[in-house]
């Protein structure tokens, strides 16, 4: 028995409910009837012999073999509407909506979107920074095309790629926490992921805190450690020189890992949109491993 293939058509119907979390609005998008759309997801299913959406009244979730699937489509579809766009007319005014998050990477991810509208001068890139939240809030209701995010892990919906990464407690190189009563905080502004990890593990190790500096960018979190405000919570590359990190030596809790996520709508992506991801991808993966800063 030889290999079986995976229709593209299958699998576009396939995450076009995923994206959209709906069969009747994935039926409007492909132009498509709402049964049509039933039934190729129903014939995908049959295919790989599980079942990957599940029905409760008009919410829909996938399966824990949908999701793993759901990776493989996005990139199956991606090489697909890549090759097919070496025989279509560039639209000039095609527009790409980015939302960055302000308390990750945003530096470098904006620089290798320069670099991608620089490639594609038939697109317009729009970014957007702002907290985590609020751009996964963003995609949920089409205000953004791609958006880098922190999320809890769960999230699969515009799920295109995720890394996992350990942050640390940092603090001045002369900041001392002996002698503290309530240790002082460096933080992003409420809804941040890095601040409600620092809130909950101290809350659970029964130690109280302040805040004592906020900030919605890195660079005015980075400069107020190194000032000796109080301690913040950084990943590896943005720990900067006047710092020093904090473990349970110095009676700090452990910090659970950061959940980094690429989420992308992409049935409205060109190929300068998965120009704009192949590039994201690059720099998230440089910046998880330590090699890339900001």
């Amino acid at each position: 028995m030889g290999p079986i293939n995976l229709p593209t058509e299958l699998l576009r119907a396939f995450i076009t409910v995923v994206e959209v979390a709906s069969f009747t609005r994935a039926a409007e998008i492909l132009g498509r009837t709402q049964p049509a759309i039933s039934l190729q997801v129903k014939r995908l299913e049959e295919s790989v012999g599980c079942t990957l959406i599940e029905r409760k009244g008009k919410e829909i979730s996938l399966t824990e073999r949908g999701e793993a699937l759901a990776i493989h489509a996005r990139q199956i579809l991606r090489l697909n509407d890549l090759a097919m766009a070496q025989f279509e007319r560039p639209n000039p005014l095609a527009k790409l909506r980015v939302g960055l998050p302000v308390d990750y990477a945003v530096n470098a991810l904006q620089s290798c979107l320069t670099d991608v509208v620089k490639q594609y001068s038939d697109i317009q890139i729009e970014i957007r920074c702002d907290l985590s939240k609020h751009l996964l809030s963003a995609m949920r209701s089409n205000d953004i095309d791609i958006a880098v995010a922190l999320f809890d892990g769960d999230d699969q919906q515009f799920l295109f790629r995720n890394w996992k990464e350990q942050p640390t407690w940092v603090g001045a190189t002369d900041f001392e926490i002996c002698g503290q009563t309530d240790i002082p905080l460096v933080v992003h502004p409420y809804g941040c992921v890095y601040r409600d990890r620092m809130a909950t593990a101290l809350k659970l190790a029964g130690k109280s805190w302040r805040i004592a500096y906020s900030s919605p960018g890195i660079g005015g979190l980075q400069r107020a450690v190194q000032d000796g405000l109080g301690l913040s919570c950084l990943t590896a590359p943005t720990v900067q020189s006047g710092m020093r990190k904090f473990t349970e030596q110095d009676g700090l809790p452990v910090l659970p890992p950061l959940h980094i996520g690429l989420f992308a709508r992409q049935t409205q992506l060109g190929a300068g949109g998965y120009a704009a991801i192949d590039a994201m991808v690059t720099t998230l993966e440089a910046h998880a491993s330590g090699t890339q800063s900001g």
